[in-house]
């Protein structure tokens, strides 16, 4: 257990859900759900509303380092999209460097997807209610993003498999973001990049984002879809890889 959770009722919680000899997952999602709309519902700012209480330049620091994996225009699937506002930032990013993205977005709390849509009235239909684990995308996209934390750890390359497989068009890219604190002790921005190499996926691109003091505060990494329908991982995992902590959840 991190430190983080070792000071957290709520993370204390999420791992005792999942201990035992039959781990509770559903219980495990609402418990999630419960928090971050807790923590995102209660803000009035569109940033914290999308998870990082900050000025737009922060907040640019943090989420800007994705756009080298968006190196093309096409549509463009933003899992865990919260209020919308890393949709609205990559299509204003991406018409700077000279192309068009479409943005969608999907999120399995009912209550960011209407504040999402509220927001952002001419998305309502690209915005999605749904789990990454079970829903049936309606189409395939040329760009994925998402993040760990949004399943139980021991299942974190499950996500990484299905958005390969099913949510990506052929040759589309998998876009897998980490996000630490660089103003607290923890959690750190984990090393996304040397995970997804564990669990077997032949990584094409890294990058990240520091803040004004230096510290890596966000970690990037992208797997490119093969070009015809087929598997995700290239080859099997050589060893036991760490997960993600909980922590991140409360970043």
């Amino acid at each position: 257990m991190d430190e983080a959770a070792a000071r957290d009722p709520a993370l204390l919680e999420l791992d005792r859900l999942l201990s035992g000899p039959e781990p509770d997952e559903g219980a495990w999602y609402a418990a999630v759900r419960r928090l971050l709309e807790s923590a995102y519902l209660a803000s009035d700012d569109p940033r914290g509303q999308s998870g990082m209480r900050a000025d737009a330049a922060r907040w640019a620091c943090g989420r800007r380092p994705i756009m080298p994996a968006l190196d093309r225009g096409g549509t463009f699937l933003d899992v865990g999209c919260a209020n919308g506002l890393l949709m609205e930032s990559v299509r204003a990013w991406g018409a700077e460097a000279g192309y068009h993205i479409e943005p969608y977005g999907l999120d399995f709390s009912a209550g960011l997807v209407d504040l999402a849509r509220r927001r952002l009235p001419r998305w309502t239909g690209r915005i999605f209610l749904g789990n990454v684990m079970d829903w049936g995308p309606p189409r395939r996209f040329d760009f994925v993003r998402t993040e760990l934390v949004y399943v139980p750890p021991k299942r974190q390359a499950d996500p990484v498999e299905r958005l390969l497989t099913t949510f990506l068009r052929p040759g589309g890219r998998l876009i897998v973001c980490s996000y630490g604190s660089s103003r607290r002790p923890a959690p750190r921005a984990e090393p996304v990049g040397d995970l997804l190499r564990g669990w077997g996926f032949n990584v094409a691109g890294e990058t990240g984002g520091a803040d004004t003091n230096g510290v890596i505060f966000v970690r990037v990494a992208w797997i490119d879809a093969p070009d015809r329908d087929g598997g995700g991982r290239q080859h099997p995992p050589e060893h036991e890889t760490p997960l993600v902590g909980r922590a991140n959840l409360l970043r």
